[in-house]
């Protein structure tokens, strides 16, 4: 098992949240706001867990979705192997993101990503050689995580090899209604 010190972990937390119509990550998951609950989570294998797209460590270059959050992650960070996570999966589990921690450092790939049926989970491991493809991708408009994945020749973990490793779909559920919401507590 990877050590905690091998790898950073950033929540992805700066989304409008125009689907809910309130701020998700301070949504009430259990006892604890969603922000919290995905922190205490990344932490059980990150070294250090931050918060993108907050008033920490705001977007370098704001309303760029999630590729402007990791921009100002990969620009920040102090590890080689990143883990990155929306604030709006709480289904994922510490023994998923151990399985996955490990992938991401042992792949010869600078991106890990999962692919279930045909969309890519806000769930990545990316090392920091690819801030400038980001930053590149940013300026061309180009936004779209899908697309930033086929493009930078990752490892994808497809499902079927997820499933045979124990971990269902359903940990990759995202929260963007109150039904949704209702749904998975």
């Amino acid at each position: 098992m990877a050590g905690k010190t091998s790898t950073n972990g950033f929540v992805l937390a700066g989304g409008k949240s125009r689907r809910m119509g309130r701020d998700k990550a301070l949504l009430e998951w259990g006892n604890i706001s969603l922000l919290e609950h995905m922190t205490q989570l990344l932490s059980t294998v990150a070294h250090k867990v931050q918060i993108i797209g907050r008033s920490d460590f705001p977007d370098k270059i704001a309303e760029r979705g999630p590729l402007g959050g990791i921009l100002t992650a990969l620009s920040i960070t102090d590890r080689d192997a990143n883990l990155f996570v929306a604030v709006d999966l709480p289904l994922l589990t510490p023994g998923f993101l151990s399985f996955f921690q490990e992938r991401v450092l042992g792949s010869p790939r600078d991106l890990v990503a999962c692919r279930v049926e045909n969309r890519f989970p806000l769930c990545l491991g990316i090392r920091p050689r690819l801030v400038d493809d980001v930053a590149r991708r940013i300026d061309e408009g180009r936004l779209t995580i899908q697309g930033f994945i086929e493009e930078a020749d990752a490892e994808i973990l497809e499902q079927e090899e997820l499933e045979t490793h124990g971990f269902t779909a359903t940990i990759f559920s995202n929260i963007n209604t109150s039904d949704d919401l209702t749904k998975f507590r």
